[in-house]
């Protein structure tokens, strides 16, 4: 699996130094695909990993909405990370600031159910004293 990513990225790189003086916008497309195509053979290898977690969500019983909620963070981890690296590296850095802020926000509104489950039980607990 890494080869392949790897070999994409040095090609990548190379083209992109080359056409960062005469076409840069050339190299920040390049950039772009290279960026996706890496991404989308990580995201190929990524099945037998679902399908453990799914397996241990059936067989565990847990509640497949912290797994789903862990999952969908992880996602939008990877994706603000990915946004605001590529803003990073047009040299937009306030840009990159605010997609990590994006981010930030929307994991916190992602595990508020979550948090409201944990309050609920705390409190259910501190009533049976």
């Amino acid at each position: 699996m890494i080869f392949p990513i790897v070999g994409l990225a040095i090609i990548a790189v190379s083209i992109c130094v080359i056409l960062k003086k005469t076409n840069p916008e050339f190299s920040l497309l390049i950039s772009l695909m290279a960026s996706v195509l890496i991404l989308a053979i990580i995201f190929s290898n990524f099945t037998p990993f679902f399908n453990i977690i799914a397996n241990c969500v059936t067989n565990f019983q847990l509640n497949n909405i912290y797994i789903t909620t862990i999952m969908k963070a992880l996602g939008i981890c990877y994706i603000t990370q990915i946004a605001s690296e590529t803003c990073k590296d047009c040299g937009y850095s306030s840009i990159s600031t605010k997609v990590e802020l994006g981010g930030k926000v929307a994991i916190i509104l992602l595990a508020l159910p979550m948090f409201e489950n944990l309050i609920k039980t705390l409190e259910k607990l501190i009533n049976l004293k």
